[in-house]
């Protein structure tokens, strides 16, 4: 099995469905232990930036690029947005680390981050999994598909952040424009 560019989170589970489909484990014991390192990882990087993140926001590294206007503006967002993100999370190979340690620091409730990122592996790792597991003796399509699925929700992730973006431009453009007209 080539593993390219796939997340090494996403390989373990391809792996251990495939080594379900050679009849080596159970699968469903195998979606079982897979689910639950899933959640114990994510929750590691949530609770480091519990504990460390507010420390790490105010190291001078994290000042200079992190000022704290932007740090207040990133926890408005993600109180508004953070469940959505942690779901989209999930399905971020590269991002994901960041985003669960972000939430951590940015003191999402233990609660909220649990179960959004749980619903989100309620589909990501029986997906994985249970597609090794069927289509084992085509392993190498299944990770292709898996690269072509990351690629495809990244995409799908920048647009609307993309489009969450214009849309906050021209409410500020129509914002100072009529400030402008009111002090004439």
């Amino acid at each position: 099995m080539r593993s390219g560019t796939a997340d090494p989170g996403d390989v373990s589970l391809i792996s251990a469905g495939y080594l379900a489909h050679l009849g080596i484990l159970n699968v469903h014991k195998v979606f079982l232990v897979c689910f639950a390192a899933v959640l114990g990882g994510d929750c590691i990087a949530f609770t480091l930036g519990r504990l460390f993140g507010t420390r790490l926001l105010d190291s001078r590294l994290a000042q200079r690029f992190f000022r704290p206007r932007k740090q207040i503006r990133v926890r408005a967002y993600f109180r508004k947005f953070g469940s959505k993100v942690i779901f989209i999370a999930r399905f971020l190979p590269g991002l994901r680390f960041s985003i669960f340690l972000s939430a951590g620091t940015l003191r999402v409730r233990p609660s909220i981050f649990l179960i959004y990122d749980a619903l989100a592996a309620l589909v990501s790792v029986p997906a994985l999994v249970y597609l090794a597991w069927i289509f084992g003796e085509h392993i190498d399509h299944v990770v292709s598909w898996v690269r072509r699925s990351e690629y495809g929700i990244l995409i799908v992730v920048v647009a609307v952040v993309l489009w969450f973006a214009v849309k906050m431009l021209r409410k500020r453009r129509r914002e100072t424009t009529g400030v402008v007209t009111e002090g004439r």
